[in-house]
């Protein structure tokens, strides 16, 4: 019975391990997607169109961005590695 419990509680530690150092990687990938479209659109400067401006357009456009890469970090983070080879 003692083994069952440490098993439990070991997965369960490295479950969120896991969780904690995906949620980490998946951060710091959306932060490096944002940084490149900002760094592709160098005439767009999102902070004074948002804070000063007022421009709803640059939020809506921003939104879809951050959700796109989302979508992407979302999708390679939760891919399963290859199984090792013969």
């Amino acid at each position: 019975m003692m083994s069952l419990a440490y098993g439990t509680f070991h997965e369960l530690g490295m479950d969120v391990v896991s969780t904690l150092v995906f949620g980490i990687v998946s951060i710091i990938l959306m932060v490096l997607g944002f940084k490149a479209f900002d760094m592709i659109t160098p005439e767009l400067n999102v902070e004074k169109e948002l804070a000063e401006k007022h421009n709803i357009a640059v939020a809506i456009v921003i939104a879809a961005v951050i959700l796109g890469i989302s979508v992407i970090v979302a999708h390679i983070v939760s891919t399963p590695s290859l199984p090792p080879g013969p």
